[in-house]
């Protein structure tokens, strides 16, 4: 059967509009997308500039949260899997997860209490974050959004480079931290535990229906 990223299932366990379909239009768009990239090896999105700063600047992220809070902190690494949805948080220290995100620019970044739960809600962390309590049987995570300087090697010429590196680095690295905390919620993993059998039954059928073979594990 097929098993869920948990950076997807935001998109997954909404409900439908429609009162006889278990599944929303959004659930059925993103199981689609899947198909296509289990059949034909297609990635939709292969990143670009703001996903390669996250990736470059993760492990000063991790250390900087770590010391921020007296800790030494970790990458952690080795996927978890269950029969519906598989993940592989940032960070694993006992019954926590610390997850970082690396904002692009000021204008981006959520200093704001309010505007980094939006953040988290409209990406689907929250949801991400619940997953991974699951798999990894956690108590809570902290989503903390991190804003540096952005690597001049990941600026294009029509780039400021001026509000990219300079005005940020001017800024206390202290304020250039916002951090959501997530608490383990039963009622949205129960929610994930109901909807993913349909999302993996809809994907055989479609699988099915362009392979004409059997079903990808």
């Amino acid at each position: 059967m097929k098993v869920f990223r948990a950076s997807s299932l935001y998109k997954l366990i909404g409900e439908s509009k429609k009162k006889s379909e278990s599944l929303s239009d959004t659930a059925k768009t993103e199981i689609r997308s899947t198909v296509k990239e289990d059949l034909f090896t297609f990635k939709s999105f292969i990143g670009n500039q703001y996903t390669a700063k996250g990736n470059l600047l993760e492990e000063m992220a991790i250390e900087l949260s770590g010391k921020m809070r007296f800790k030494k902190l970790f990458k952690h690494t080795g996927r978890v899997s269950n029969d519906l949805i598989t993940g592989e948080c940032d960070v694993l220290e006992g019954r926590t997860i610390y997850d970082t995100k690396c904002t692009w620019d000021i204008g981006t970044h959520p200093f704001f209490a309010d505007e980094a739960i939006d953040k988290v809600k409209k990406a689907g962390y929250d949801v991400q974050m619940q997953a991974y309590m699951w798999l990894y049987d956690c108590d809570v995570a902290h989503v903390d959004f991190w804003l540096f300087p952005c690597p001049i090697e990941l600026t294009k010429d029509w780039d400021d480079r001026e509000q990219l590196i300079d005005l940020v680095d001017r800024i206390d690295i202290r304020e250039r931290l916002t951090t959501v905390t997530i608490n383990r919620d039963e009622s949205v993993i129960q929610k994930i535990k109901e909807k993913i059998p349909h999302c993996q039954a809809y994907y055989e059928k479609l699988y099915a229906e362009r392979s004409k073979g059997s079903i990808a594990a």
